[in-house]
């Protein structure tokens, strides 16, 4: 199963809209999208994902990101408390079968941003 797909339904992260909004009014670029999610519930109490959401913002370019925008973009997640996992500011296409876009992948906790 992927990650994307343990999102938990149905759940409303108040920051959402904030949080499109800030990215929006930051990055000005439509093409830069944000996601939200959270793992799923049951989880042991010594599991380390037990409470925790996660993230990705991704930047729909045709090209690496400048480093002073990608800086920006990391930065702009940490000021949120937001731990970063993952970043790969890569653009490759493989024609008629995936493109990769810059990356960075986070995880937060959940009872924060509710």
């Amino acid at each position: 199963m992927k990650l994307a797909d343990i999102i938990l339904e149905g759940r409303d992260f108040k920051e959402y809209n904030t949080l499109a909004d800030q990215l929006s009014n930051e990055f000005g670029n439509p093409e830069v999208t944000f996601s939200l999610g959270e793992y799923a519930d049951g989880r042991e109490d010594n599991d380390p994902l037990k409470g925790k959401g996660f993230g990705k913002m991704t930047f729909r370019s045709s090209d690496e990101i400048l480093p002073e925008e990608w800086n920006k973009a990391l930065q702009f997640l940490k000021t949120k408390d937001y731990e970063i996992t993952d970043e790969s500011n890569y653009y490759e296409v493989d024609p008629g079968e995936r493109t990769i876009y810059p990356t960075i992948k986070f995880q937060f906790n959940v009872d924060e941003t509710n």
